[in-house]
């Protein structure tokens, strides 16, 4: 009888706690909770079941103030940021966070030397002393040989190792020696050695391996593919069968291969 009573007790103790849950329930699910529901809203609100019209969104942008598109209104940057700077790695004002190239690099002149040369365009001038040839030395004196000369050799610089080669190799013009023209003979000169700059940057000092003889030119301008240069070349040159030792003063106009 007794364990009759505990089991009636029991079950009405049951029956109580689902009924007082279920009510719970039902109130709960009677709470109005306002938020955003948009699921794409950057405020979206999980527990929201109600919605107080307070959803935002994100404006996809470009968000860096330092870009040529920045935009100003964006809230959430999408990648598109143009940054305007020098893209190339070897430039001295090369921009890690430039993505777009202006045209503004600049490298030194080390940098921009490096490589084959064409000497394109050539203009020399150079003086003569013909007093030593017997008989008629003396009535020829001191000539002048000038004139222009394309396509006239090739200088080649390798840097950072600051070597250098070179081969100045044309034809001069006819020269008028006393009324009498004398065909142009070929100049044929060539070195190697090693190189440097002076004079912030102005200045190629090449000294040739086999006499350490230096020779200085000035650099007129220099861009990534064509330079000006001029300076003193000394060479040996046989004229009327004899030997002379010449320094020609040229300008040269090199061309990048």
């Amino acid at each position: 009888m007794k364990k009759y009573i505990y089991t009636i007790t029991a079950l009405t103790m049951l029956i109580i706690m689902s009924s007082c849950s279920n009510q719970d329930d039902d109130v709960n699910n009677n709470i109005t909770i306002l938020g955003c529901t948009d699921s794409n809203a950057t405020n979206y609100n999980a527990n929201a079941n109600q919605d107080d019209g307070s959803c935002m969104y994100a404006n996809y942008g470009c968000t860096n103030p330092e870009a040529a598109n920045y935009n100003p209104n964006a809230t959430e940057d999408d990648g598109s940021c143009i940054i305007l700077g020098c893209i190339d790695e070897n430039a001295i004002n090369y921009n890690p966070e430039a993505t777009n190239d202006n045209g503004s690099c600049e490298y030194t002149v080390s940098f921009l030397l490096n490589g084959e040369w064409d000497i394109i365009s050539l203009e020399y001038s150079t003086e003569v002393d013909l007093s030593d040839i017997p008989t008629v030395g003396a009535f020829l004196g001191i000539q002048e040989i000038s004139g222009e000369a394309s396509n006239a050799g090739v200088w080649s610089f390798q840097y950072p190792q600051y070597l250098y080669s070179n081969n100045l190799n044309f034809t001069t013009e006819p020269i008028n020696i006393a009324g009498f023209d004398i065909p142009g003979f070929p100049i044929d000169v060539s070195s190697n050695g090693t190189w440097e700059l002076t004079n912030n940057d102005y200045v190629l000092l090449t000294t040739e391996e086999n006499t350490s003889l230096e020779s200085s030119y000035e650099i007129l301008s220099i861009q990534e593919n064509v330079a000006f240069i001029n300076g003193t070349i000394p060479f040996e040159q046989d004229i009327m069968g004899f030997s002379f030792s010449l320094d020609i003063d040229v300008e040269m106009q090199l061309q990048k291969q």
